[in-house]
């Protein structure tokens, strides 16, 4: 054990295998088959996802949707070790940069454990679907370290793969006049140069199809003060309760800078904050910000470096959030599975035919019918959402049992 504590790295990557285990026996929910059937359009249409935006800005997480998927078929326990796998490569890519831009050694130990098990952004990590949000981590991550290094041509590349992962790595700019400040030092011209290449590239893309988005044509989001409100919500739930606990065994040393550190919270979630349907962010759009905040807590437990209450404090962390993982958000996660696990289950005691679904857990028909390819022999115009459907099988979802009838 004493082994694993003088290996920081080595253990912050232990603890996020152990955190996120459960979620390998989940299966697949909702959006994750939408996504494995449009890789079936997109081997005969390679420019499909152009019709379908914003999914074009998750191009980079198809062609790991599509790796996947011609290794592993439909078998989900594959796509979620390679998301766990990916969250264990951000941890490291993490501690390298806080190597650089924070040279603080305590910091750069305990800011990525603290990391590595916090669930306020577990979505990102449970949810196949979701990984395009650790992919664009990825991505904007090696983008800041190139960025530091003077690795200017790398940084760009890696740049244009994040807007294409997700279309939020836009705020990486954002994060690199971060890093300009506390580097204190002008890059030549031809840098900033390379960073219009991929973002002229994207804002051509996202204008031209700014009217087919349907992220913006159906308002899951819209400008309006209501984003202000969003981003402080999103912050308060985001931070509580750790944050305040923190600074009680602090004693609230370095509060001053506590508006500078937020404010650094909040960049990576100003791509979100114009969000409609919900009243705060959900949690895979907190991933990036979760990484920033617990650098603040690192920063903030640096006076306790040398006390048993960092001990206790590390400790109830990760037994606190690693438990709530095990405990409170793998039930969950598997409840959100379920309408479609078993509607594959009750498609496979049948021969393919015309089927009628009622009462379906998800308000969009295209997850059954794209379930249905995970059924041997089914196809999803077979599937009939709600809609009347004269001698066909009727598959009855039951909310309480979890099952169909």
């Amino acid at each position: 054990m004493r082994g694993l504590i003088n290996r920081p790295l080595l253990l912050a990557s232990l603890l996020a295998g152990i955190a996120y285990l459960p979620a390998l026996n989940n299966g697949f929910i909702a959006d994750d088959y939408v996504i494995l059937q449009r890789l079936g359009y997109m081997k005969l249409q390679p420019l499909y996802l152009l019709h379908v935006p914003p999914e074009n800005f998750r191009f980079i997480s198809y062609v790991v949707f599509g790796f996947l998927e011609t290794l592993a078929g439909y078998d989900a326990r594959f796509f979620y070790a390679f998301n766990i796998g990916l969250h264990i490569a951000n941890i490291a890519l993490f501690r390298r940069l806080l190597a650089f831009v924070i040279n603080d050694d305590f910091v750069e130990r305990t800011a990525p454990i603290l990391f590595a098990v916090f669930q306020a952004p577990q979505e990102a990590v449970m949810w196949v679907a979701a990984m395009n949000e650790t992919t664009m981590a990825f991505f904007t991550l090696i983008t800041l370290l190139m960025w530091w290094r003077k690795r200017y041509v790398i940084a760009s590349a890696a740049y244009a793969l994040a807007l294409f992962s997700k279309e939020s790595g836009i705020i990486i700019l954002a994060l690199i006049a971060l890093l300009e400040l506390k580097q204190r030092q002008r890059k030549p011209y031809y840098a900033y140069a390379l960073l219009l290449i991929p973002t002229g590239l994207f804002a051509a893309i996202f204008f031209t199809t700014l009217s087919a988005n349907f992220m913006i044509t159906n308002r899951s989001y819209t400008l309006g003060p209501q984003a202000i409100l969003v981003l402080l919500l999103s912050l308060h739930r985001l931070v509580w309760p750790w944050l305040y606990i923190v600074l009680v065994l602090v004693w609230f040393k370095n509060w001053r800078k506590l508006p500078l550190y937020l404010g650094c919270v909040a960049v990576p979630m100003l791509p979100y904050m114009f969000i409609a349907y919900q009243r705060s962010l959900p949690s895979r759009q907190l991933y990036l910000a979760s990484a920033v905040l617990m650098t603040v807590f690192a920063l903030l437990l640096k006076p306790l470096e040398k006390t048993p209450l960092l001990g206790i404090f590390m400790l109830a962390f990760v037994g606190f959030n690693v438990g709530y993982l095990w405990i409170r958000k793998d039930a969950q996660f598997e409840e959100r599975a379920a309408p479609t696990t078993q509607l594959i289950a009750a498609l496979g005691r049948y021969q393919p035919q015309p089927v009628r679904v009622l009462n379906f857990a998800y308000p969009y028909p295209d997850i059954a019918r794209a379930a249905a390819l995970a059924a041997p022999g089914w196809r999803p115009e077979l599937v009939t959402v709600g809609e009347r459907c004269e001698n066909c099988l009727t598959l009855t979802w039951n909310a309480r049992e979890k099952r169909y009838e």
